[in-house]
C-alpha cells in the first residue's frame, strides 16, 4: 500500500486499546493521525475504508507494508500472532482479570527461551501484550518473572513504545521470588539443570530423564546441550551393530515425539552385555550418557553412551515374536493390535493431536466464559429421534432363569428393569446440556456418546466423543460464529504445538495438509443458505456426475458437501437453513415453516465437521414438532419446562471429536483416530 493518505485513529489517545495501535503502527512506520473521540470501539479511517475494534486495527496495521514483518513473516508466524492477539484479549482485557497469576505462568513458559512473542522480530503481538501488562504495572498490581521482565524490557525499551507511551522505568517493578526461574520448566513437569538440561519431575525411579522431544524440539535442535549429561528412557525403533559388534546404534524414542533420538552405545558401557539377543524393536531401555554433535545430517546431536555410562534394558524383545516389526504396517494390521499400535508413528502422532484438540477445546471455551458440564450416559430421551441406541438393561442377568417379565399387553415389563423404564446410552448430551444454559448461560459438554447403528464405512463408530456447547441468548448468526472460531482456534493450537506431528501427516498421510490448515484458518468461512447450496449443485450437476441426484429437501451426502467446498467456495463454508423434514425435533423453525434455524460447517477433504441450530423456544411450536416425530411429550417433559419457566433465545452444536481429528490430521479412516475402535461386530481390548 501508499503512504499518500495518512489514516486517522478515532479514539482518546490515552486509552489502552489506542496505546496499543498507536505503538504498532509507530513501530512499523505508519503515521497515524489521533482524532479524539468518544466512539464506544476504537476506529481507524485509511481512505475509504472504517477498520473497526483493536484487534482488528493492528492487524490492519500490520499489513500495510509487506516488508516489515510485523505480521510475522510466514503464514504460521502470523496465525501465532493471531493467537497472541486473541490470547492477550481473552486473558488480559477486563480491568481486573480473574486468571492473572495463571495467564503470567503461561507466559513465562512460553518466553523461557525466546525474545520475542513469534519469531525472532518484534510483532504487533508483543505491541499488544506489553502495552497490557504496562497498564497493570503502572497500576502496582503485577510482578513480572524472570523471562517475561526480560521480555517486557525488550519491549518497552522500542523507540516507538517509548514514544507513545513514555519511558518505563523496570527498577521500579517488583522483583519475582528467585524460585520463580525454574518455575516455567517445571510448570511443564520438569525442573532445570545448570546446564540446562530439563528433567521430568516425576522420574526419581530412574534418575531423572529428559524426554526427546525437549532436546530434538528444542529451536536449535539440542545443540546448546552438547556436552551434557541426560537420562533418556524408551524403546528402541531400530538397532544395528558396528565395529563387529563392539558397537550398537539404537533409534530411540519415548512418544514425546515422531522423532528419534539416535543413541551410540560402546562396549565400554555398563550393561552392555546385557543387551545381547534381547535388543529387537521394541525393548525398552534406559540410557545413561553425553550429547554430542551428530555428524549425520538427520539431526542436531546423539546420545554417546560410553565408558563410564550405562545403559539399563527394562524389557528385551525377541524380534522374531514381536508383533510391530521395523516394517511399514497397514492400517487394518495395526487395528488387529490396538494394544500395541500406539507405538507406530502414525498411530502415536494421532495420539498426541487428539490430546492437543482436547486441551484446546477447554482452553478456547474457558477463554470465552462457558461452563463445564458432565452429562448422563445413561438416558430415557432420543436426542436425535433416530432410534438407533443401544439398551441398558439388567433384566438379561435373570433371562435364562426366569425369563423376561411381562406386562398385561404381554410387552416386556421395564418397571421391573433396573431405571423403572427403558433406559439407552446417549447418543448426544444436548439436552441434559441445554436446561444449564438456561441457568447459567454459556456451557458446554464435552464426553463419551453412542450409536447403535449397524456401520461398516470409514466414517462411523459405535461410541465416539462429542463437543456440545449452548449459548444463551444467542441466535443462528451467533451459533455460527461460535463454531467457526472454535474450528479456527483448534487447528491454530494444534499448529503452534504440534507442527512437528503435522509434518509427518502432511508427509506420510496427505500431502498439503498443512497448507490445507493454512487455508482454512486464513479468511473467513462462505455462509451459504441450503436452497442456494442445493440451486448452485443443480447447476453443477452434468459436470460433476453426481452419484445421488441433486434435490430440495435431500439431505446432502459427502460428495455433495465437498464439491460445494473443493470446487465452488475453494474454502469451508456454513450451510444453514435447512429443511425441517430432514433436521431434529428442536431445532427452531423458521417463519417460511419448511426450513428450520439449522447449521452444518462443511470443509474440503472432510465435509460435515459440525452440525447445529438455533433451539426452539416456544413451547407450542416445540410441542408441535415433537408430534411431528412421532415421539412422545411426556419422556421430554422437564426438557419441556425450560420452555415454561423462563424460556430464553439459545443455540448450540455438535463436533464430533473423531472428525476434528480427521480434519486436522488428514487420517481418512475415523477408526485409526480413537485408541480403541468400537463398531459392530469388533469390542476387542
Amino acid at each position: 500500500m501508499g503512504r499518500q493518505l495518512r489514516p486517522r485513529l478515532m479514539a482518546n489517545a490515552a486509552d489502552g486499546c489506542a496505546q496499543k495501535i498507536l505503538v504498532a503502527a509507530k513501530a512499523a512506520g505508519l503515521e497515524v493521525e489521533t482524532v479524539a473521540s468518544t466512539v464506544p470501539v476504537p476506529e481507524l479511517h485509511a481512505g475509504n475504508s472504517v477498520i473497526k475494534y483493536t484487534n482488528a486495527i493492528l492487524r490492519y496495521v500490520g499489513k500495510v507494508y509487506d516488508g516489515n514483518s510485523m505480521y510475522g513473516k510466514t503464514f504460521h508466524e502470523s496465525a501465532e500472532v493471531d493467537s497472541w492477539l486473541d490470547w492477550t484479549e481473552l486473558e488480559l482485557g477486563s480491568e481486573t482479570p480473574p486468571r492473572m497469576q495463571a495467564a503470567l505462568e503461561a507466559l513465562e513458559r512460553h518466553l523461557e527461551n525466546r525474545t520475542y512473542l513469534v519469531g525472532h522480530r518484534y510483532t504487533i503481538a508483543d505491541a499488544a501484550l506489553s502495552c497490557s501488562l504496562h497498564h497493570f504495572y503502572r497500576q502496582g498490581g503485577v510482578t513480572l518473572p524472570r523471562a517475561t521482565r526480560r521480555w517486557f524490557g525488550t519491549c518497552v525499551s522500542q523507540d516507538a513504545f517509548k514514544a507513545i507511551v513514555g519511558a518505563v522505568d523496570l527498577g521500579r517493578m517488583p522483583a519475582a521470588p528467585t524460585a520463580t526461574a525454574s518455575s516455567a520448566s517445571a510448570a511443564r513437569g520438569g525442573e532445570t539443570t545448570a546446564g540446562g538440561v530439563v528433567v521430568e519431575r516425576y522420574s526419581k525411579s530412574v534418575g531423572g530423564r529428559t524426554r526427546i522431544s525437549r532436546i530434538l524440539l528444542a529451536e536449535d535442535g539440542g545443540a546448546s546441550l552438547v556436552g551434557q549429561k541426560v537420562i533418556v528412557c524408551g524403546w528402541a525403533k531400530t538397532q544395528r551393530e558396528a565395529n563387529k559388534g563392539k558397537l550398537v546404534f539404537i533409534e530411540l524414542n519415548d512418544g514425546s515425539c515422531c522423532a528419534t533420538l539416535q543413541v551410540v552405545v560402546d562396549c565400554a558401557a555398563k550393561g552392555f552385555e546385557t543387551l545381547k539377543g534381547k535388543l529387537g524393536t521394541g525393548a525398552s531401555l534406559k540410557c545413561v550418557g553425553h550429547l554430542v554433535e551428530s555428524p549425520g545430517g538427520k539431526q542436531k546431536v546423539e546420545l554417546l553412551v560410553k565408558d563410564g555410562d550405562e545403559i539399563q534394558l527394562f524389557g528385551g524383545v525377541e524380534a522374531s515374536d514381536y508383533p510391530l516389526s521395523k516394517k511399514a504396517h497397514t492400517n487394518e494390521y495395526l487395528r488387529s493390535i490396538a494394544h500395541l499400535r500406539p507405538r507406530s508413528n502414525l498411530i502415536g502422532c494421532v495420539a498426541r493431536v487428539r490430546a492437543a484438540l482436547c486441551q484446546a477445546t477447554h482452553e478456547f471455551f474457558r477463554s470465552k466464559g462457558f461452563v463445564y458440564v458432565h452429562t448422563p450416559l445413561i438416558t430415557a430421551a432420543d436426542c436425535e429421534g433416530a432410534g438407533e441406541m443401544f439398551q441398558v438393561t439388567t433384566l438379561l442377568n435373570d433371562f435364562e432363569k426366569n425369563g423376561l417379565p411381562k406386562d398385561a399387553a404381554g410387552k416386556v415389563d421395564y418397571s421391573k428393569d433396573f431405571f423403572g423404564k427403558p433406559a439407552y446410552l446417549t447418543v448426544s448430551g444436548q439436552l441434559a446440556v441445554e436446561p444449564f444454559c438456561c441457568s447459567l448461560s454459556n456451557v458446554y459438554t464435552f464426553g463419551p456418546t453412542f450409536r447403535a447403528e449397524n456401520s461398516h464405512t470409514s466414517r462411523h463408530l459405535a461410541e465416539f466423543w462429542m463437543i456440545e456447547p449452548e449459548l444463551a441468548f444467542a441466535n443462528l448468526n451467533d451459533n455460527m460464529a461460535c463454531a467457526e472460531d472454535y474450528l479456527k482456534f483448534c487447528v491454530r493450537y494444534t499448529m503452534k504445538h504440534h507442527m512437528e506431528d503435522l509434518q509427518f501427516f502432511d508427509k506420510q498421510v496427505e500431502p498439503g495438509l498443512i497448507k490445507r490448515l493454512e487455508n482454512l484458518v486464513a479468511e473467513p468461512f462462505a455462509r451459504v443458505t441450503y436452497t442456494e447450496g442445493i440451486d448452485i449443485l443443480i447447476k453443477e450437476s452434468p459436470t460433476a456426475k453426481f452419484q445421488t441426484a441433486v434435490e430440495w429437501g435431500m439431505d446432502l451426502n459427502s460428495e455433495h458437501e465437498r464439491y460445494l467446498c473443493e470446487k465452488v467456495f475453494k474454502k469451508p463454508i456454513i450451510l444453514y437453513n435447512y429443511p425441517k423434514d430432514i433436521k431434529a425435533f428442536y431445532m427452531r423453525l423458521n417463519e417460511d415453516g419448511n426450513t428450520v434455524a439449522a447449521m452444518d460447517v462443511l470443509t474440503p477433504a472432510i465435509g460435515e465437521v459440525i452440525g447445529g441450530s438455533q433451539r426452539e423456544e416456544r413451547l407450542d411450536v416445540l410441542d408441535r414438532r415433537i408430534d411431528e416425530m412421532g415421539l412422545h411429550k411426556e419422556d421430554y417433559w422437564w426438557y419441556r419446562d425450560t420452555r415454561r419457566y423462563g424460556t430464553v433465545p439459545h443455540a448450540g452444536f455438535g463436533l464430533g471429536l473423531e472428525r476434528l481429528i480427521m480434519l486436522t490430521t488428514g487420517v481418512e479412516n475415523i477408526r485409526d483416530v480413537i485408541p480403541y475402535p468400537r463398531y459392530p461386530g469388533h469390542a476387542e481390548f
